[in-house]
């Protein structure tokens, strides 16, 4: 197996959403995340359900974030809702998503984890498998993109016995 990059887990604070903003919008992400405005993840980030976690290098860089939305819901868990880094195809990705997935199960009463994710975004569900994770099923033209087309979205998911026996 592929030796992983180490990430820490930190939550963000306020002034880490130029950074998310900054990082979502690196060249070639236009059809793998959805984008938000500042204003947007102000909004996001004062949610009493939602949590932004920053991942850090050992030296204590920023290197991508996680927003969870619906943070430790008693039915649904805890879902993703955007993972982003800013140097993909380097392993961070798989390291800072092993990383919340302690961070969320060591703090919550969460049943599982679960993400969508587009289907064409073939790296993204390779790093999610290789974490573990279950294709649950798709959701069929469930996301506009900018330029009008509609793709599909896989939808994952890791239970906690799962990762506990991981």
């Amino acid at each position: 197996m592929k030796n992983l990059p180490s990430v820490m887990i930190r939550l963000a604070e306020k002034t880490d959403l130029e950074f998310v903003v900054r990082t979502e919008r690196i060249e070639g992400y236009e059809e793998l995340t959805a984008r938000w405005t500042i204003e947007e993840h102000e909004i996001a980030y004062s949610r009493p359900d939602t949590r932004y976690l920053v991942g850090q290098n050992v030296s204590g860089a920023a290197i991508g974030f996680i927003i969870l939305q619906p943070f430790d819901d008693p039915h649904e868990g805890t879902k993703i809702k955007r993972i982003v880094v800013e140097r993909p195809g380097q392993g961070i990705g798989r390291a800072l998503l092993e990383a919340a997935f302690t961070w969320i199960y060591q703090r919550t009463q969460s049943p599982r984890i679960w993400l969508d994710v587009f289907v064409h975004n073939t790296r993204a569900v390779a790093a999610y498998r290789a974490a573990g994770m279950s294709l649950d099923g798709v959701l069929r033209a469930a996301y506009r993109l900018p330029d009008g087309r509609r793709v599909d979205r896989h939808v994952m998911s890791l239970l906690r016995e799962e990762w506990q026996g991981g």
